[in-house]
């Protein structure tokens, strides 16, 4: 009987071993979140990073006491926000960037005590984009919040259309293409990433380098279509990993080093398939299995049809 190839053994090496029933790393009592990295107290909470004393968050980092956010990042006593940062008590805001106490704003920078305004930049007690003395606002804004919601979000689409829009979201970047980038240079084709050098179709990630085809990654350099991994360096095709050196093809894998096709290893070098071999031994090995993927035509990314 013929020897199955690399690809059939690596699915059967899979499906016959226990996988987690929820990802998350160096998190504390976050029992009731997945995808979740180095936070505590998060109650159901899903692709974050960095969260304390939050709850119903969803791809959104270093929040901390927030409820209902996505997309949001460095803020604090926030509520029902989408795609805002380093912003502070706050309420229903979208794309806005360091406000303070502002509630139903659309695209506003660097605000404080505004309500329903849209396009702001360092503006102060405004109520629909009107000034608003100080003395005055604190009675102006407690009658705007007895309008219904539904009034509030009307006033507040009429301002929307009638004030321009910025094409591309990206903040302290240069060279770069895609929208929501911040602190990256010689970036292509990249969203909702931070602090990027050097990369391209890159989603949602963090502190990478040289990297290509990357979702969800974190502080690590040379990947390749790498999805939810933090810390690695030179691998390809790897799901959730963490402190991983020149692997291929590993998931469930923390601090590696040299491993083709594992899964579920913690501290292994020169394993392939969860089997070690020595060193003069892997590298022959490796070389043989990726010659015949590349003579299959299948040297890509097969995880997702795996897992």
């Amino acid at each position: 009987m013929p020897t199955p190839d690399f690809q059939t053994q690596y699915k059967t090496l899979v499906h016959a071993s226990p996988h987690l029933s929820t990802h998350i790393y160096l998190c504390t009592n976050s029992d009731y979140s997945d995808q979740l990295n180095e936070s505590k107290n998060a109650y159901i909470c899903f692709n974050g990073y960095g969260l304390e004393d939050c709850m119903y968050n969803f791809d959104s980092r270093w929040n901390k006491d927030c409820a209902d956010l996505s997309y949001t990042n460095k803020c604090t006593l926030c509520y029902e926000c989408v795609d805002t940062e380093d912003s502070y008590n706050c309420n229903k805001l979208q794309d806005c960037e360091h406000c303070r106490d502002c509630s139903y704003c659309f695209d506003c920078f660097g605000c404080s005590d505004c309500f329903g305004c849209v396009g702001l930049r360092k503006a102060t007690h405004h109520i629909f984009n009107k000034s608003v003395d100080k003395k005055d606002y604190p009675e102006a804004l407690t009658k705007a919040k007895r309008l219904t919601e539904q009034r509030i979000y009307s006033d507040l689409e009429n301002l929307r259309l009638k004030n321009p829009h910025v094409a591309m979201r990206t903040r302290r970047s240069e060279s770069c293409f895609g929208n929501y980038i911040y602190d990256s240079k010689n970036a292509y084709y990249t969203f909702k990433s931070h602090e990027l050098q050097d990369c391209m179709y890159m989603y949602d990630s963090r502190g990478m380098k040289d990297s290509v085809d990357i979702g969800m990654l974190h502080k690590s350099t040379l990947m390749y279509e790498c999805i939810e991994a933090t810390e690695n360096y030179n691998c390809n095709f790897i799901y959730w990993c963490a402190n991983c050196n020149d692997c291929e093809y590993i998931m469930y894998c923390f601090n590696c080093d040299y491993c083709f096709g594992c899964f579920n290893l913690k501290h292994k070098r020169f394993h392939i398939l969860n089997e070690p071999y020595e060193e003069k031994e892997y590298f022959a090995k490796v070389k043989e299995i990726k010659k015949a993927l590349r003579e299959q035509n299948n040297y890509k990314n097969f995880l997702p049809d795996i897992i």
